[in-house]
């Protein structure tokens, strides 16, 4: 129990530093520049006959004026019809290479740009009205090398995209809070960013040694002088894995991928550094150790209370529900007057009430609706983070013993 204590506590701490991020970031306001140069719009693609429109019809529908913009698609060998797809835009540059991967692909788009200032976004990515005006605006400061927005899922349909839409919306807050609070964000997501042509040229264009090169190229264009930020108004709608061994591959290439990109600029973890990075490398370490403790803790306390909430079927089935969902905490509330107030209570009651505003706040923040389906990922999130402890662990140990080209893209 003593274990389980500790590992309880350390957790209540993590929710409580974000919780007190994020409060501190409700006052901070940020004010777009009107900075609106000339950009280049880069697209990647491999295989996205069935995406592309949509992408590059969001590029052309935005805000952003339409003598500022070059668009560039980079066809990565595809064997479908993209290439089809693509001849009916005469304003799009269309550049062609054997299947390289993402990283030469962006590449190819970048120095071939015409602007300073480039746009990625991922081929399966929709913009919202608004995004590249405001991925481009902090870029007045010119500190900035880079800018990054916020996904939300375009396919919320099934059980397990609710799950990842509650995941999306809550990763971008913590982002989002910790770039506002110390003006430098650092968890990126190249699906959706900008960044400036010099800084790239700076620190030698996209690379391929890990295999989160958005991530990499942010931490490099840290220890090369520049400044990065997360833009809360740059909304995008990106297609997330609708089957459990899409999303295992997806995370286990994201989470290997920054282990290998924090490992690789390690010399930026120090005193000296921003919160927000020494935020990315500590969670980066701590969640890599508790995938390993967590199944084992959980299966101990569940053998542990579970004789005591077994006298019936009724018992058992109302025990697991409150282990999986809000309602435990709901009930150790409940209960205060019977059982006393102890630490786990209040932790267990502050760590339900916490995790419920930051969610519902994610959703408003992010434009999401506070619907039928989100209250139900929310009040069930519980499980779906058992699922992805599982994947860290298995990704952890595929890592280690197996071949690395596993995770591909």
């Amino acid at each position: 129990m003593l274990g389980s204590g500790i590992l309880f506590g350390i957790l209540f701490l993590f929710l409580t530093f974000i919780f007190l991020i994020f409060s501190i970031s409700w006052f901070f306001r940020g004010n777009r520049s009107g900075f609106e140069p000339k950009v280049t719009v880069v697209i990647p693609a491999y295989n996205e006959e069935n995406n592309i429109t949509e992408c590059i019809d969001s590029i052309f529908s935005s805000s952003y004026k339409k003598n500022k913009m070059e668009v560039i698609v980079v066809d990565d060998g595809s064997k479908d019809n993209t290439l089809d797809v693509l001849k009916k835009y005469k304003e799009v540059k269309i550049l062609r290479q054997n299947h390289l991967g993402k990283v030469e692909a962006l590449n190819k788009g970048v120095l071939s740009s015409s602007n300073e200032f480039i746009v990625t976004v991922d081929a399966d990515t929709v913009l919202g009205k608004n995004c590249i005006r405001e991925l481009v605006s902090p870029f007045h400061d010119r500190n900035i090398g880079a800018t990054t927005g916020n996904n939300n899922v375009k396919n919320n349909k099934s059980i397990i995209s609710a799950f990842q839409n509650i995941e999306y919306h809550f990763s971008n807050l913590i982002r989002n809070s910790f770039s506002k609070v110390f003006s430098n964000g650092i968890w990126f997501s190249g699906s959706l960013a900008c960044y400036r042509k010099k800084s790239l040229e700076k620190i030698g264009y996209f690379k391929k040694d890990t295999l989160a090169e958005d991530q990499d190229i942010a931490l490099e264009m840290k220890k090369a002088g520049c400044k990065t930020l997360n833009t809360p108004k740059a909304i995008g709608y990106t297609l997330v894995p609708t089957k459990v061994s899409d999303l295992y591959r997806q995370r286990a290439r994201w989470w290997i991928g920054t282990l290998q990109a924090i490992v690789k600029n390690k010399s930026l973890f120090s005193r000296k550094s921003s919160p927000s990075i020494l935020f990315l490398y500590i969670n980066q370490f701590w969640w890599s150790f508790y995938a390993f403790l967590s199944l084992p803790l959980i299966a101990y306390q569940i053998n542990y209370w579970l004789p005591y909430n077994s006298q019936d079927m009724f018992s058992m089935l109302s025990y697991f529900f409150k282990w999986l969902s809000l309602m435990g905490p709901i009930y150790v509330l409940y209960k205060i007057p019977d059982f006393g107030v102890s630490l786990y209570s209040i932790f267990g009651v502050l760590s339900g009430i916490m995790t419920t505003v930051l969610s519902i706040a994610a959703l408003k923040m992010f434009n999401d609706r506070v619907s039928l389906k989100n209250v139900l990922a929310i009040f069930f999130y519980f499980p779906y983070t058992i699922v992805l402890n599982i994947i860290i662990l298995v990704s952890l140990l595929r890592n280690r013993f197996w071949e690395e080209s596993y995770y591909v893209k």
